[in-house]
């Protein structure tokens, strides 16, 4: 059973690759292979947190591209999960529970059968009380993914010029269900106003992937470098 889930889950990956120079297949077609995935949170009719015309799955989308294209560019070898508005939980034909639920098991899904050796999950926060702003990362409890979380959080806190420290992730079924190093990002806050307006500004989004792509340098600087093009 867990060998025929295994086989599913590549197949579907090679479905949805077929259409889209999103996933970056090395060698052999069906061995695919990446250094890093960019899980795009949220998509379709899921919009994730909103503000008046502010979704956060837009805001999503347009740091994952730019941050996808950013690493291209530096010869990692990384794939994109989705690069348009669509829900993920339409490819999962697998997987039992509600369209939240399938939605969340594909992308740790795709994860486990790609063996990446780092996911970010990108999201944007919302908040009750306004004033709340700036950005969070959240990891697994273990060593890579710490490490990571506390190299991304600093990159990011000097962009905000903040100061917040990673925060353990245990309710959240992208980190507990991946089996690879992960982490979530949340690169600020929907429901803040200074945030809403950088966030939906293509130049703070090109210096968020900026701040994406440094951390993740400095991570394959500390353990084993990845396969990469340069």
């Amino acid at each position: 059973m867990k060998r025929l889930l295994t086989i599913v889950l590549l197949f579907l990956c090679l479905l949805a690759a077929a259409g889209s120079d999103a996933y970056a297949f090395a060698g052999n077609p069906l061995l695919p292979y990446a250094d890093i995935i960019i899980d795009v949170g949220h998509g379709g009719v899921d919009s994730g947190a909103k503000y008046g015309k502010y979704q956060e799955k837009d805001m999503n989308l347009a740091i994952s591209k730019k941050t996808y294209k950013l690493l291209q560019k530096k010869g990692y070898r990384v794939i994109i999960n989705r690069t348009d508005d669509y829900a993920l939980s339409q490819d999962n034909k697998w997987s039992y529970g509600g369209r939240h639920r399938k939605d969340l098991a594909q992308r740790s899904g795709i994860a486990n059968t790609i063996k990446p050796k780092l996911m970010l999950s990108m999201h944007i926060n919302w908040s009750g009380k306004p004033n709340r702003r700036g950005p969070l990362v959240f990891h697994q409890n273990r060593s890579e993914s710490i490490l990571f979380a506390n190299l991304l959080q600093n990159s990011l806190n000097r962009v905000y010029g903040s100061k917040e420290l990673p925060i353990l992730g245990k309710k959240y079924y992208v980190l507990r269900n991946t089996k690879y190093p992960a982490v979530i990002v949340e690169f600020g806050f929907i429901s803040n106003k200074s945030d809403r307006k950088l966030l939906s500004s293509s130049h703070h989004q090109a210096k968020l992937a900026d701040a994406v792509a440094r951390a993740i340098d400095e991570y394959f600087g500390m353990v084993n470098n990845p396969t990469i093009s340069r």
